[in-house]
């Protein structure tokens, strides 16, 4: 296999994307009264509106170790199709949740209902709508999802069939966990450090990394148990850096790195380990200063920039850096130790993807 390999594994993820939320939700929706075309655009849009495809491409890649030569890439493209509708859907659910105004550089779906509603000087509350219809396409997105699943695993071998439909299932309920466990954390104001740690795990690192990556090696139904668990190792360390990463994009990136308004997680009081970390290092005063500014929705850039400067002072940041560091070299020995059964594209394709997700060099500098 070569590396045009992954090229057309994703061009053909696109397509199947594409006509199954055409065929599975846009159309029916306006056939169903042209009235819903407007929502019907915006649920197509939530699934090709310049995500990374990241899952799609840790599943890819694990599949690539264990799939024999010449393999069959249909389950996985149908696979990684229902991995990408429910992330959109998840993230439509997210923004709710977060009242964040923008996802990938463009208005949210809740964002883009309210300003049609108040375009239209439509009745009620512009951003009630928005929340309100937003669930619905995101409900709509899960659904999609899970009938993809479905078709991506009907006619496989049992022994297939049945292990990749317990990991997926798995990966549902863990990042929904992950989710509540944030939520409850948000409303204690705990920034405690075992509390971030286990949201990470199950609300990203779980749900981004580890999951596909066992998603990916089960559907080829080959796979030594050694080997599943060097690809686990990879996926975990690979998992929890690209959270920890994220939490730091959230506050010293842009909206073209991170994908959000800069500084959404403080203005949202996210307990991430970063900032856990800022309580933990910063003194009195630019503790009280954190308090006073962590979980202000209406905080302003000068605010989100006092609290940069707080956790670089403070070595926070550092923390966490140097945190992703020890990580990155757990996930290089893995991809290291997989080379007595991976060919040469893929252990670059894994190195490349770790890479990619632990890159740091929106912080500033000293």
């Amino acid at each position: 296999m070569s590396d045009t390999d992954q090229t057309a594994f994703l061009s053909a993820l696109e397509d199947h994307l594409q006509a199954v939320v055409t065929d599975a939700v846009a159309e029916p929706l306006r056939s169903i009264d042209p009235g819903l075309g407007t929502v019907a655009g915006l649920c197509q849009s939530a699934v090709r509106s310049g995500g990374k495809r990241l899952r799609p491409r840790f599943a890819y890649w694990a599949w690539r170790v264990g799939a024999p030569g010449g393999a069959p890439s249909a389950p996985l493209v149908r696979l990684a199709a229902a991995l990408e509708l429910l992330h959109a859907a998840i993230l439509v659910h997210d923004d709710v949740i977060d009242a964040s105004e923008v996802r990938r550089g463009q208005p949210s779906v809740r964002a883009a209902l309210a300003a049609g509603h108040r375009s239209d000087a439509a009745w009620g509350d512009a951003r009630e709508f928005g929340d309100n219809m937003a669930l619905l396409v995101g409900d709509l997105l899960w659904s999609a999802a899970h009938d993809t699943f479905d078709e991506a695993v009907a006619g496989l071998p049992d022994d297939i069939a049945g292990p990749t439909s317990r990991v997926f299932r798995t990966m549902r309920v863990e990042v929904l966990a992950g989710q509540l466990l944030e939520l409850q954390a948000q409303a204690g104001r705990d920034y405690d450090a075992a509390t971030a740690e286990k949201i990470l795990l199950y609300k990203t690192s779980a749900y981004t990394v580890e999951r596909p990556v066992e998603l990916g090696l089960t559907l080829t139904g080959s796979g030594s148990p050694a080997t599943a668990a060097t690809l686990g190792e990879y996926a975990r360390a690979v998992g929890q850096a690209f959270q920890l990463r994220d939490d730091l994009a959230d506050l010293f990136g842009t909206t073209k790195t991170s994908g959000k308004k800069t500084g959404d997680d403080i203005r949202a009081g996210k307990p991430t380990e970063l900032l856990g970390a800022a309580y933990d290092l910063a003194d009195g005063q630019d503790a009280a200063t954190l308090t006073g500014i962590v979980g202000d929705p209406v905080a302003d850039q000068a605010a989100i920039a006092e609290v940069q400067r707080i956790v670089l002072q403070c070595g926070a940041a550092d923390r966490v850096g140097r945190r992703i560091a020890d990580l990155v070299v757990i996930a290089h020995r893995a991809v290291a130790e997989l080379a007595q059964t991976a060919d040469v594209t893929t252990l670059a394709g894994l190195s490349e993807m770790l890479a990619e997700c632990t890159e740091l060099s929106f912080l500033p500098t000293a």
